[in-house]
């Protein structure tokens, strides 16, 4: 069956735009596209926003490979919020210790996302990436706690600080604010604030979409959000790129990361803030 290109909005044109622009910056390299909409937390009903967010990474999926064809691979991707946190400044983290929880990746989405899924032949199921936030604060924490054991001396923007007795990594961002990625109130057992959580995320997302594409090394990651997110999206993505995915952690592969935060009253208002391991700011658009 022959693709045909999709009807699109305003925030698919300006991402279809930025895709053509990397296809054609990094030819012959084939670039690799990873596009992830569709998040929801499952102890509530499906919002408007899980929906439109999954609309828009499919429309623009079918788009580009209309447009470009072999000249990219695109992966697809839903995050499950299977945490539950509620990201507040006092209230983003989960006391539970590593050993007590089970690390199980959701296998099946709600029928309100299966059935766009459907909609869309360009979805291959079984070559979906979902995964949780569950096992994102965990190998987080994992990953962070190594980085202070062993190679703290070359990350100048983590310290770690106590005040009565809670121990606490920050990490100061590129505005000098200080972001707390994880408190310890018990020797050894560390909670993760969501930007930690986030950074993780997005590491984990190289790694798989640079599996299923070995041969190239411009990576671009696409992750719509609420506006609510703003700020621990951000900063996961800053975080991510600084201690994760540095360029000598990726074999000098570039990754790109563009979030796209949606209004919650217009899904055709938004802004999107790109950041790459490259270049740390690129760019903002309102």
């Amino acid at each position: 069956m022959q693709l045909t290109e999709k009807l699109v909005g305003n925030v698919e044109r300006v991402l279809l735009k930025m895709i053509h622009d990397d296809v054609n910056i990094n030819y012959p390299i084939v670039s690799a596209f990873y596009l992830e909409g569709g998040h929801y937390d499952p102890r509530y009903p499906i919002t408007e926003f899980s929906i439109e967010s999954l609309h828009k990474v499919l429309r623009i999926a079918n788009n580009s490979i209309v447009q470009h064809k072999k000249k990219l691979k695109v992966v697809l991707g839903v995050l499950i919020d299977d945490l539950g946190l509620q990201c507040g400044a006092e209230v983003c983290d989960i006391s539970i210790p590593l050993a007590n929880v089970e690390s199980i990746e959701p296998e099946k989405l709600p029928n309100e996302l299966e059935n766009v899924l459907a909609q869309y032949s360009i979805v291959k199921r079984d070559k979906l990436l979902l995964q949780g936030e569950r096992n994102c604060k965990n190998r987080g924490l994992q990953a962070l706690r190594k980085i202070i054991a062993n190679s703290m001396h070359l990350y100048p923007e983590l310290s770690i600080e106590e005040t009565s007795g809670l121990k606490k990594i920050i990490f100061k961002n590129e505005q000098g604010q200080k972001i707390t990625l994880a408190e310890s109130k018990m020797k050894d057992i560390w909670t993760a604030k969501c930007p930690l959580i986030m950074a993780q995320h997005y590491k984990d997302t190289y790694q798989k979409i640079s599996k299923l594409n070995p041969h190239t090394n411009a990576f671009h990651i696409i992750d719509f959000s609420e506006t609510e997110d703003y700020n621990k999206v951000i900063t996961g993505t800053e975080v991510g790129l600084k201690l994760f995915l540095q360029r000598e952690q990726t074999n000098h592969s570039l990754v790109k990361i563009s979030n796209v935060f949606l209004s919650d009253f217009d899904h055709e208002n938004y802004v999107l803030k790109t950041m790459s391991n490259f270049e740390m700011d690129l760019s903002e658009i309102f």
